[in-house]
C-alpha cells in the first residue's frame, strides 16, 4: 500500500485518541529517562567542534639540599575534541485526516502525532548518551559505554568499573555521573540550542502511493523534530560503572547474585572527593531498582547506605548522599564487559 500507514498517520490512528483534551494521550511506550534533565549543555567553543585542555600528567616534584639544584618540570596538556551528533524525526499527517471531528479537532490530531516522535526523539537521545558508538555509526558520538568498556588495567578508565562478575547475555549496568563543567556535560553546536527543537513546517505537499500503486501528492501538515547532541568527559574519574550485573543471577537469588549495595559502595568511591561536583546521580533501570530496595530491606541498619527522602513532594531513593534515578534506557541486554 506504499507509505500510507507505514511513515503517515491513517484514519484509523487517529481514532484511537478519543480524548480532545491536548496532552493526555496516554503513551504505553513512555520510557523514563531523567538523565536528560540533569546533563549541563554549552555551546561548542569553536563553532561545530568543542575543544578541552586536559591535564594528562604533573609536574616531577625533588627533594633538594642545600646549595644543590632541581631540573625544572612541567605538566603535561594535551587537546581533544568534541563532536556532536544530529539526528531528526518528521511528522506527516494528511489535512483529512487532522480534521476529522472538526476543525477543532486539528490541533489536538496534530499534538497526538508529535508526542509519539517526542518520545521516540527522547528515547533515542538517551540511548546515544549512555550507548552511542562511532565505531557502530560514524554518525554517532560516544556514550558512557564507550568510554568506560573495558576491565583492562592498563587503561586508566578501568579503574573506574567494579565488575559484577556476570555472565551471559542478560547483563546490566548501574551509573554513577557527577556532572559539572569541569567533569562530564553536553555540547551542541554554535547557532543551535541545547534540547528538542520543533520546526512547524504548517501545510505541505506530500507525496503518497495509492492501493493501485499510482504516486501523486496531497497537502498535509508537517512538523520537524531536531536534536543535537555531544558529550564531553573532561575528567572520567568523574563516572564509574558497575557492569555485568546478570539479570538472571539476581533473580534466582543466592549466592551468585550481585551485592547491588557493596558494589555500589565501591563505585562510589572510585570517585574521589575533589571530583565530586554536587550534581551526582547513580543511573539503573527499573528492574535493578527493584532488586535493590529488596536487598537493601533485609540489610541490617540504615538499608546499607540507601535512605530514602522527600523530593519535590515524591519519595526518592538516594544512596550516600546521591540521588538514585530510574532511567530505563539502560538495557538489561549487555555484552559482557571484559
Amino acid at each position: 500500500m506504499g507509505v500510507i500507514g507505514a511513515s503517515l498517520v491513517t484514519l484509523a490512528d487517529v481514532a484511537k485518541g478519543k480524548n480532545v483534551q491536548i496532552g493526555k494521550v496516554a503513551e504505553v511506550l513512555v520510557q523514563s529517562n531523567p538523565i536528560l534533565d540533569h546533563m549541563p549543555y554549552m555551546e561548542m567553543n569553536e563553532k561545530t567542534v568543542h575543544i578541552e585542555t586536559l591535564r594528562s600528567n604533573l609536574p616531577t616534584v625533588y627533594y633538594r639540599k642545600a646549595n644543590q639544584p632541581i631540573p625544572a618540570s612541567k605538566s603535561r596538556l594535551e587537546e581533544r575534541s568534541f563532536s556532536a551528533a544530529h539526528f531528526e524525526s518528521k511528522s506527516q499527517i494528511d489535512v483529512m485526516v487532522a480534521a476529522r471531528g472538526g476543525a477543532d479537532r486539528v490541533a489536538f490530531n496534530r499534538w497526538n502525532q508529535s508526542q509519539g516522535h517526542i518520545q521516540a526523539m527522547a528515547q533515542e537521545h538517551a540511548d546515544l548518551l549512555f550507548y552511542g558508538s562511532p565505531s557502530d555509526d560514524a554518525r554517532k558520538v560516544a556514550g558512557f559505554a564507550d568510554i568506560l568498556s573495558t576491565l583492562t588495567t592498563t587503561e586508566p578508565v578501568s579503574k573506574q568499573i567494579v565488575s559484577a562478575a556476570g555472565a551471559g547475555s542478560d547483563n546490566t549496568s548501574i551509573w554513577f555521573v557527577d556532572w559539572g563543567p569541569n567533569t562530564v556535560f553536553g555540547v551542541y553546536p554554535a547557532g543551535t540550542t541545547a534540547g528538542l527543537k520543533r520546526e512547524d513546517n504548517g501545510k505541505v505537499q506530500i507525496i503518497g502511493t495509492t492501493e493501485t500503486s499510482v504516486t501523486g501528492t496531497f497537502w498535509g501538515w508537517e512538523e520537524m523534530f531536531m536534536i543535537d547532541h555531544g558529550l564531553v568527559v573532561k575528567d572520567y574519574r568523574a563516572l564509574a560503572r558497575i557492569p555485568n550485573i546478570d539479570i538472571s543471577d539476581l533473580k534466582a537469588g543466592g549466592t551468585s547474585a550481585a551485592d547491588l549495595l557493596k558494589l555500589m559502595t565501591r563505585a562510589h568511591y572510585r570517585i574521589p572527593a575533589a571530583v565530586r561536583t554536587g550534581m551526582g546521580y547513580v543511573y539503573m533501570n527499573s528492574t535493578i531498582a527493584s532488586f535493590l530496595h529488596e536487598q537493601a530491606l533485609e540489610k541490617v541498619g540504615a538499608g546499607g547506605g540507601l535512605t530514602f527522602a522527600n523530593y519535590q513532594g515524591e519519595q526518592v531513593m538516594m544512596f550516600l548522599g546521591r540521588r538514585v534515578v530510574i532511567c530505563d534506557a539502560i538495557l538489561n541486554t549487555e555484552a559482557v564487559v571484559s
